[in-house]
């Protein structure tokens, strides 16, 4: 149920801060004369800021439409889908796959907001010339190059350990195709955006992908379960006049119920050659919510109930009326999005706009010039924002405290009156670059926004001159990054980048599941039987011998240059297979012998 009500505090604040009288106003007195508004101008903007309670692991997209259902602008998507190109990359629609898996198109991630803002891109499927492989998890070693964020699929005991941080196994070794354009076929999610780095392997398209996706300024992370708001501002000039509507739409991997449940033999791709790996992703469709709001009135408007639902498999942008099919409770379906109160209001989706408007206000966002900042906003009020100048964070230092974690300590620098601070962000490239450019890197997910208010949870409390920490995971073992951090304020003004570089430890028994070159290349891929008895058999064993343990590092070093000279060539490779066979076999019965 639509609620577009403020309390009488926000009636006045608002009146006091944009010069609009609100609709329960009293008229002006008798022979006074209302103070003159300022001339409509395509340069006044106004504040839109997006409350909601999402559950964890969504994909979210955010987009504002005109009352006529045309598409006006984009607001926010998460980085997977918008900056990562899960909507669009090699392999099937069906393939078993995990959270950083590379492979699989998850065209059901978003597909509303992806078919109705009416923009298209190449389809993406393997560079593998064998394609007889197009249909395999693995085995495209010859079409493959370093792989900076995805790994290998999970098996489901790795994938029941791990889901819920999205880290990979032992990493730092695995090599993906990067894909290639089918010429003539179209798919209407952005390919991937984050490849700073090529190889020969690679072919030329996936050059061109960033050049193709133009959403890394509004790619976030994904938030962590909990009360999130994200700030907007538009341009009078760029929207229509009239009533907008804010659209929000969530996805969850692998969210079923009783109507939406599927088998993983039966409805996914399970890989003949790799029957051991990959997860179920189908589910439960996305769901929408809608919002109608008009810019030119401040206030908050909100919804409980959604809008409707999408097609199971993405196939088109229609939006299904709500039904008995989707879930409304436990996370799950509808319930996404939770129920949260916000402004007095009980709802999951609300937009607070503050108005159209060109001057500066009180810093503090709630427009009644006392600076206490009830508002939940700041910078200037509403439309008041202005476009500011921010300095970089002070004194970053970077300190690698786990195998996929990093400390970022620095210190917040002196502001110019009136701004307030807002939100706290971190990305991270790799290789090491001194051009750091935040379109292609990634955003960290659960840094913590800055506290506003007093007696605010899961928060920084700081302000200018103060030092922070915070905390970068999901990163590789035994990997350099270079790592941004920047800040916002209210009116989402963003500061300069400060960087650093930071060099992860190794991962304990990163041997695990680490290069064995030779191997791979002779059987084309990383994680067959033979391979996992052959790595079970080195870290078991070998590595605990002195002289095997120098064998094994030997063999680190010159095993890639062997690899290569035989991964192309079929007998060369064969070859390699028949040698190792019985080696593996040995080294089975060895590892399942050990106590």
């Amino acid at each position: 149920m639509a609620s577009e009500r403020l309390p009488g505090f926000w009636l006045l604040a608002a009146a006091l801060a944009f010069g609009v009288a609100p609709a329960s106003a009293a008229p002006p007195a008798e022979g006074v004369t209302p103070a003159p508004q300022a001339a409509p101008s395509d340069d006044d903007e106004a504040l839109l800021e997006f409350h909601f309670n999402p559950v964890g692991n969504l994909q979210i997209s955010i987009w504002l439409e005109d009352a006529e259902g045309n598409f006006v602008e984009d607001v926010f998507v998460t980085q997977a889908t918008a900056k990562l190109g899960i909507g669009n990359r090699p392999g099937m629609l069906t393939f078993l796959s995990s959270w950083r898996a590379p492979y699989g198109p998850r065209e059901s991630a978003l597909p509303i907001w992806a078919h109705r803002r009416g923009k298209t891109y190449p389809k993406i499927i393997f560079h593998d010339a064998n394609v007889s492989n197009h249909t395999s998890l693995g085995f495209h070693e010859s079409s493959s190059s370093p792989e900076t964020y995805f790994c290998r699929p999970l098996t489901p005991t790795e994938d029941e350990a791990i889901i819920d941080t999205m880290t990979c196994p032992s990493p730092a070794t695995f090599q993906s195709d990067k894909g290639e354009f089918l010429p003539g076929e179209t798919s209407v999610y952005p390919p991937r955006n984050d490849l700073v780095s090529f190889e020969n392997d690679d072919g030329p398209d996936p050059e061109t992908y960033g050049d193709l996706n133009e959403l890394d300024m509004i790619s976030r992370a994904t938030p962590v379960a909990g009360p999130y708001l994200f700030a907007h501002r538009i341009r009078r000039g760029d929207v229509p006049e009239g009533p907008l509507v804010a659209w929000i739409e969530v996805s969850l991997e692998r969210d079923e119920n009783a109507d939406w449940e599927f088998d993983r033999e039966d409805d996914h791709w399970v890989d003949p050659k790799l029957p051991a790996y990959g997860r179920e992703f189908f589910g439960q469709p996305a769901v929408v919510y809608r919002v109608e709001f008009d810019p030119a009135t401040p206030g908050y408007t909100s919804v409980t109930e959604y809008a409707g639902y999408g097609d199971w498999d993405g196939a088109s942008g229609t939006i299904h009326e709500p039904d008995s099919t989707i879930s409304q409770s436990g996370g799950s379906g509808a319930d996404r999005l939770r129920i949260h109160d916000k402004f007095g209001e009980t709802a999951r989706f609300g937009v607070y706009n503050h108005g159209w408007g060109e001057g500066s206000g009180d810093g503090d966002g709630d427009g009644d010039g006392d600076g206490d900042g009830d508002g939940d906003t700041g910078s200037g009020s509403g439309g008041g924002c202005t476009t500011v100048d921010l300095p970089p964070v002070e004194d970053l230092r970077l300190v690698g405290t786990a195998f996929d974690e990093v400390t970022a300590t620095f210190r917040l620098p002196e502001i110019p009156d009136g701004i307030q601070l807002s939100t706290l962000y971190a990305a991270w490239i790799t290789p090491e670059t001194d051009d750091f450019q935040l379109g292609v890197a990634k955003d960290v997910a659960g840094v913590p926004r800055l506290c506003r208010d007093p007696g605010e949870i899961d928060c920084i409390d700081a302000g200018p001159g103060d030092e922070v920490s915070i905390t970068i995971d999901q990163l590789f073992g035994n990997y350099t990054y270079t790592i941004g951090v920047h800040y916002e304020d209210i009116c989402t003004n963003r500061s300069e980048i400060a960087v650093a570089n930071v060099t992860t430890p190794v991962q304990p028994f990163q041997t695990i599941d680490g290069a064995c070159f030779i191997a791979t290349a002779a059987w084309g891929a990383g994680w067959t039987e033979e391979l996992q008895a052959l790595r079970w058999f080195r870290d078991r064993y070998m590595i605990e011998q002195p002289v095997a343990n120098d064998l094994v590092r030997a063999y680190y070093a010159y095993g890639p240059v062997l690899a290569n000279m035989i991964r192309d060539v079929p007998p060369a490779r064969a070859a390699a297979r028949l040698f190792l066979r019985p080696v593996a076999g040995a080294a089975k019965r060895a590892v399942s012998s050990k106590p």
